[in-house]
């Protein structure tokens, strides 16, 4: 997946105010309530993949949590830098998958991030947040679930044998971008060997308001490093 045509695209999302006014996920909340669980996790330094214009990303930095944020737009980070210029040292633009870091970290969000790209992008995603994390480290992750009803005109380019599919978007926002729908054994398969599950993963499911139709499903989960 090129992270110049996701940045492009995201970037024009941004522009036209996306997630500008929409409140934060209860995720978020979650999140916070593990890290008081775990008050080393809490104490240390965490990274958010995929920040945005700071939707959920503000909502845990207020709650005191010492908290990067990284993302492959500009525009967002720019915004982000804008509504809080105290974050401004702690915000970055770039790839997670170019970042280069070795157990540096003592927590990784990631919502609605790890879903960019094919099945290989999947892979690649939570080995590198394997090898971002302490050990002991947790990471929480949203993403999109293969039991979501796609509503804009796609091409299904893979399928796998867990029943995860990667689509191409042919129409709407996100046209020509792949994106990757995962199945819940999925993300099993993918984190078992070096996570232990901590917390679901559950499926969040949004219907669509008219005169949209269908619904759309993301995995909420919680692990540990090993």
């Amino acid at each position: 997946m090129s992270a110049e045509l996701v940045s492009t695209r995201w970037d024009a999302e941004y522009r036209e105010g996306r997630y500008a006014t929409e409140p934060p996920l209860a995720f978020a909340d979650e999140i916070v309530a593990t890290l008081r669980a775990h008050p080393d996790a809490r104490a240390g330094t965490g990274l958010y993949v995929g920040c945005g214009n700071g939707r959920n990303y503000l909502p845990l930095a207020d709650a005191g949590l010492n908290l990067q944020g990284l993302d492959v737009s500009r525009e967002a980070i720019d915004q982000l830098a804008v509504r809080r210029p105290a974050l401004a040292p702690r915000l970055a633009c770039g790839d997670f998958l170019d970042l280069a870091v070795d157990a540096a970290f003592d927590y990784l969000v990631a919502i609605q991030v790890f879903q960019h790209g094919g099945a290989a992008d999947a892979a690649a995603y939570f080995a590198k947040a394997a090898a971002a994390l302490k050990s002991g480290g947790l990471l929480f992750v949203r993403v999109n679930s293969a039991s979501t009803e796609i509503y804009f005109r796609h091409t299904v380019i893979e399928q796998n044998r867990f029943g995860g599919r990667t689509i191409r978007y042919d129409e709407g926002p996100k046209e020509g971008l792949r994106v990757h729908f995962y199945a819940r054994e999925e993300l099993l398969d993918l984190t078992q060997p070096q996570f232990r599950l901590l917390a679901g993963p559950r499926a969040d499911v949004t219907h669509r308001a008219p005169p949209k139709t269908g619904s759309w499903a993301q995995w909420e989960a919680v692990w540990q490093k090993k």
